[in-house]
Order: structure tokens, then sequence, then C-alpha cells
């Protein structure tokens, strides 16, 4: 309780506005870092969506080569690819060629693969046609031959062998400091059933994620040296311009993205 003065602000009320001051101010720096990084990852969100455009049509007019794919996904992705310089990530800018020339030449990115993490920076996943759609012993599927691009009525999924489907993955790793551990701990959460985290089942029905870093989880690795990185995907589906190689292109033989057409 506050001794009478006359004065109109007691002292007492200076130290419960600090208090009130300590409690609140975490919580909206988080907010503001917050909407900060979730409105990076939502530019992100939109430009993976173009890079699998940009891929899928680099795979149609290649062979599918995944090589190729995984080059023109990353060529648009290149703004938002980011390297952990010491004292955080860093981001450097992309105004005109020059930009767009030094920064593909940074480690680990002409080769599409981070120099401090099991991944890749962009990642194309064949989602069709399957290996297992074609009969066996070709090596060659000719594209515009109507055996391969009609399937009849009562056969809807075989006018589809000549629509290459991939999926894009771009590991985004997350910038803004306190909110990437926060969100990604909430995004990664092992108690949430893997039916809401549109995962396959695994045998205890919950997702097991190694928060030691020492599984086959790369990016729980990653976390646990404070990197944080979030996979963002997408899929986009176009007609093939050019032939199908099966034994060069090595198409896989089930369906591996993670989300069905």
């Amino acid at each position: 309780m506050c001794a009478q003065s006359a004065n109109p602000h007691p002292r007492c009320e200076s130290g419960q506005a600090a208090v009130e001051s300590a409690i609140v101010l975490p919580l909206f720096v988080f907010l503001i870092l917050g909407i900060l990084q979730l409105g990076l990852m939502h530019q992100a969100r939109l430009l993976t969506k173009y890079a699998a455009y940009k891929a899928v049509r680099a795979g149609s007019l290649n062979n599918a080569d995944v090589q190729k794919m995984e080059r023109a996904a990353l060529a648009v992705m290149l703004p938002l690819v980011s390297q952990d310089r010491g004292g955080g990530e860093y981001i450097a800018s992309i105004n005109n060629a020059s930009d767009f020339s030094k920064k593909w030449t940074w480690p680990g990115v002409m080769s599409n693969q981070m120099p401090d993490a099991n991944l890749k920076y962009a990642k194309v996943t064949v989602c069709g046609p399957l290996s297992s759609e074609f009969k066996g012993g070709m090596k060659e599927v000719d594209f515009d031959d109507p055996q391969w691009s009609t399937g009849g009525y009562d056969d809807w999924q075989k006018g589809q062998r000549t629509k290459l489907r991939i999926q894009v993955t771009f590991n985004y790793r997350m910038p803004i400091p306190f909110a990437n551990w926060v969100i990604h701990a909430a995004a990664r959460n092992k108690e949430v059933p893997e039916l809401m985290r549109m995962g396959k089942a695994s045998s205890g029905g919950l997702k097991s994620l190694d928060r030691g870093g020492s599984g086959s989880d790369p990016y729980a690795a990653a976390a646990s040296r404070r990197l944080y990185i979030l996979p963002i995907r997408a899929t986009y589906t176009m007609r093939m311009q050019s032939n199908l190689y099966l034994t060069k292109n090595k198409l896989p033989s089930s369906n591996k993205c993670l989300f069905a057409f």
C-alpha cells in the first residue's frame, strides 16, 4: 500500500508499470516479429507456386530431367535464399543480373545443397507419370503418340501418362530471431497427430521428432543447431513437350508426394 502523498502519481505506481511492461513487452515484440516472419513465409509460398510452374515447364521441355527442374525452381527462389553468416541469416537482395550472378555463386547454391544442413534449397519430386504405367522394357515414350495421351472414357488415369506432375519443396530458412524457433516448434510439435499434419501415419500415431538431431530427420538436426528450416511445397502439372526416356530419368514406381493429385 502506498503512503499518502500530495503527488498524484505515487512512487509505487512506477513499479507497477515496470512489472506490467515486463509482462506485455515480450508478447508485443513476438507479435511484431511474428508478423514479419509470417509475411516472409507468405511471400515464399507465392514464389514456390511460381517456381513449381517454372520447374514443370523446364521438365516438360527437357525430358523430365529432375536436375534441370531443380535449377529452374532455385532460380525463381534465389531472392529468398539465405545463409548463416555467423550473426544470423543473411539475405542478399537481387536488383539486376549482376546481383543474380553473384548470389548464384554463393557456397552450395550452384550445386543446390545447403553447406550447413543436409538439405537442398529446392527439391523436385516427380509425382507422375509412374514407371508402372508403361510397358516393361520400354526405353522411350513418344509424348505426342495418341496411345499414351488418351485412355478412353472408362480409364481416365491412362490419359495422364504424358502429363508431368511434380512437387517442389523449398526449404525456407527462417531469418527472424525469436519468432523463428517459436513458429518452428509450433509447426513441428510432436504431440500433433499425423492426420492433422498431412503426413503418413506412423506406427505410434504421432510424429516422432528427433529433437537432439541424432536421427535421420534433417530438419530436427538443423534445429538442434539453432537453424530453423520449414519446407514449403507446391505442385504443378503440365503436358510433356519432349519424350520421356525411362532408362535415363528413372521415373518413380510410386507417388511419393506428400499430398495426392
